[in-house]
This record gives structure tokens, C-alpha cells and sequence, in this order.
């Protein structure tokens, strides 16, 4: 089951970071981009896309600062009723150095947990191991490629070793074919995505989108090798922050199954960037287990920034 809490750790922490490739043909949704109109060319904005770190600085922001948060996780059946809901709210304390979970209430009803205490199914278990550590763990706001804490399980070292270094032979020696499919500026992945860049006004915020969906038509065999189907991002034009991105990730094979939705809501606290709205739709379907299907959403609130 480590593939599973790899890809819920993945899709939270990662970032557009891929391996230098030739640059994939853009399309421009009713902009311009321009030296002179925007001050960077095409090419310079595919660049900040690669290499932002903003969507992993927000979360460990999220670790760092002390904020109230409410959660709620449903578990359905195969015909999409539920039969499992979880609830929890509380406060994430940190005192800069460490940070831990201090619940003010959980409710539960249906089949979530066992007799011993233990959760029925494994996807509330991913959730607790990305937002809610049960024990208390080390935090701090530094970004590097060895930003490996002897806190976080190998399942979010790893996370963090593909979003840093997507497409790198390290990477391909460790997750094999999978990493490679994730890195959709990669050359070879190129030819299954379109890439799209525009604007939008979010949260009275003025923004570029750059999104990177699979192009139309592809043959079945094709779209299979397209792990992530779609993503869309939201960059503040003043900082370019993200403040805005989903996901849809889809993989089939003879072992496991998965298509999961993701998308999360940023915004800003006395100038800190955080994550306040996080919600997951998904299934998964792996070989010996049950198959769960489930929905997760996060609030996060009243942040405690100096």
C-alpha cells in the first residue's frame, strides 16, 4: 500500500519541476505574452512554471504555522452511496520548531473504524499521515533538494524526492516507469499534452493560468501512457504565487487502479502563503484489497502569522 500514500503525498507536496527538455509547443488563450507587455517571453514563463516552489512553500507553511482546521472524509460503495463518514476539527500548534495535532472533536458514523480503533479502510490513514501526524514532528521553512526530515515516513521522502527531481535517473531507478510518465515536460511526454497559457480574475486577484491537459484524440494506448490528465494552476501576475490548482491523475494497470481529482485554494496571511481549501474525489483499486472510493476535504483557518 506504499504506492497509494506516495501518490496522495505526491499530489499535495509536488511541483511542475521536470529535467531541461525542448520546449512544448504553447497555446495562448486570449493573451499576449511578451517582453514588452509583461516583461518575460513564453519561454521564460514555462521556466517559472518548472521551477516554482510557491504550491510547496504554501504546505510547508501549513506545517509551520499554528491554524484551526476542519475535515471531513467520506467512504462510499461501488454504487457511490456512502457508508463511511469521518469528521474531524482542531488546532495545529507549532512553536516554529515542532508542530502537532490537538483534536477539539471527531465524529464518526458507518464503517470507518474496526473494533480496536484501527480505520477499515486505508485512505483515511494516507489523509492522517499527510495532514494529521499522530505524533509530533519537525518543521521548519527551508526548500532543498535534500529536504529529507527523519520525521516524515520513506512514503513523503519519496513524494519529495520525485516533486524536486521528476524525470532524473535517480528518480526512474527508484519508481521505474511511473516518474517518468509524471514529468509532463519531459520530451517524451510532450506529445500527449496540450499546454495552455491565459488569464483570470481569482478571488479579485489578477492571474495567469497555465494548464496541461491530454490532447484530443489520443488513442487508448496513448492516454494510458498520460498519467496525469489535467492540471490547472492560478499564478498571482504580483508575485507569481499559486493561489489556485487541480489535478486528475489516472492509472491502469494489472496491479493497481486510480483516478483521483484533486484541487486546492490558496491565499494569503499577513503576506504568508497557505493552503485553505483542499478537497479530493477519488478511487483506487489495488490487487489484494478492497477497492475504496472516497471524498476528503480540508478547511483551513484562523492562521497564527507574525
Amino acid at each position: 500500500m506504499k504506492i497509494i500514500s506516495f501518490l496522495f503525498s505526491f499530489l499535495f507536496l509536488s511541483e511542475l519541476i521536470a529535467q531541461d527538455t525542448l520546449l512544448p509547443m504553447i497555446f495562448l488563450d486570449d493573451i499576449e505574452i511578451s517582453e514588452e507587455n509583461n516583461g518575460f517571453s513564453v519561454e521564460e514563463f514555462i521556466e517559472y512554471v518548472k521551477k516554482d516552489t510557491t504550491f510547496y512553500m504554501g504546505f510547508k507553511n501549513l506545517r509551520y504555522y499554528t491554524h484551526n482546521f476542519s475535515s471531513e472524509l467520506n467512504i462510499f460503495n461501488k454504487n457511490d452511496i456512502a457508508i463511511g463518514i469521518l469528521r474531524k476539527s482542531g488546532l495545529h500548534f507549532s512553536n516554529g520548531k515542532q508542530a502537532w495535532i490537538e483534536l477539539d472533536s471527531i465524529f464518526d458514523s458507518g464503517k470507518i473504524f474496526k473494533r480496536n480503533g484501527d480505520y477499515k479502510f486505508y485512505t483515511p490513514e494516507a489523509f492522517d499521515e499527510v495532514f494529521f501526524p499522530s505524533d509530533t514532528i519537525n518543521v521548519d521553512l527551508v526548500i532543498s533538494k535534500s529536504d529529507d526530515s527523519d520525521e516524515d515516513s520513506q512514503n513523503l521522502r519519496d513524494a519529495k524526492t520525485v516533486g524536486f527531481t521528476i524525470g532524473t535517473a535517480d528518480v526512474e531507478q527508484k519508481k521505474g516507469g511511473m516518474s517518468k510518465r509524471l514529468a509532463v515536460f519531459d520530451v517524451d511526454m510532450q506529445k500527449y499534452y496540450d499546454y495552455t497559457i491565459g488569464e483570470i480574475i481569482y478571488n479579485e486577484k489578477e492571474c495567469y493560468t497555465f494548464s496541461i491537459k491530454n490532447k484530443e484524440n489520443l488513442s487508448d494506448k496513448d492516454i494510458k501512457k498520460a498519467l496525469i490528465r489535467n492540471i490547472v494552476s492560478y499564478f498571482d501576475k504580483e508575485n507569481f504565487n499559486v493561489i489556485y490548482r487541480e489535478y486528475k491523475f489516472v492509472y491502469n494497470s494489472w496491479l493497481i487502479s486510480l483516478d483521483m481529482d484533486i484541487k486546492v485554494k490558496m491565499d494569503y496571511v499577513n503576506n504568508k502563503h497557505v493552503p485553505t481549501d483542499i478537497s479530493y474525489q477519488g478511487f483506487w483499486d489495488v490487487m489484494f484489497f478492497k477497492p475504496e472510493r472516497a471524498s476528503f476535504k480540508l478547511l483551513n483557518s484562523n492562521f497564527i502569522v507574525n
